[in-house]
């Protein structure tokens, strides 16, 4: 009989400890932060620069088990902002005189956030949790005109559900991962320098 003992505290300390994991939704805040290469690229040509979040759904996504108990994740309203402003001062360090873009701007760059997902789902004894980003940029300047799509994901384990913390470290990592990528694209920077 004394045998059963530990094995009912052990059961009991789980039971408190998944009670203890209730789920609440979540709101991620954009905030990448880049690593633009400093150099003289722009030659202080002025760019007419704009972000835009262009996702049809502003889910992000989900955390725990869609069967059971799920809580969904969203993008706080406004977040573009913090992305054009980085945007604009990693363009500004690469050589580039950066301003709202208009009808009116000779060379411009459009980035458009088309895609953010993240999911964590919930297994026996882990959450599961898969985060990707799909970033567009748009070039244009008097000698032509360039676009691409970036993409970037991760994947992980977490033995509680993923808090607010985690969830925004993911997303902006891939984002700031993305417009990096956008802000070294060789052939996206030709179209802009010229």
């Amino acid at each position: 009989m004394n045998t059963k003992i530990p094995y009912l505290l052990a059961l009991l300390v789980l039971c408190l400890a998944v009670d203890g994991c209730k789920l609440h939704s979540e709101s991620v805040r954009f905030s990448p932060e880049l690593k633009p290469k400093q150099g003289d690229i722009g030659q202080g040509k002025t760019l007419g620069l704009a972000v835009a979040d262009t996702r049809p759904d502003k889910q992000v996504g989900i955390v725990g088990d869609p069967k059971i108990e799920a809580i969904t994740v969203t993008a706080e309203e406004g977040s573009p902002s913090l992305v054009y402003q980085q945007t604009a001062d990693a363009l500004t360090k690469m050589g580039f005189k950066v301003e709202p873009a208009s009808d009116a701007s000779e060379r411009s760059l459009r980035v458009e956030i088309r895609e953010l997902q993240y999911e964590s789902l919930k297994r026996p004894f882990k959450y599961d949790a898969k985060a990707k980003v799909l970033v567009g940029a748009i070039a244009r300047s008097s000698s032509g005109r360039y676009e691409r799509t970036y993409e970037t994901e991760e994947t992980g384990e977490y033995g509680t559900p993923p808090n607010q913390s985690t969830i925004s470290k993911s997303i902006n990592g891939l984002l700031s991962a993305a417009i990096d990528d956008v802000l070294a694209d060789k052939q996206l920077l030709d179209v802009l320098a010229k």
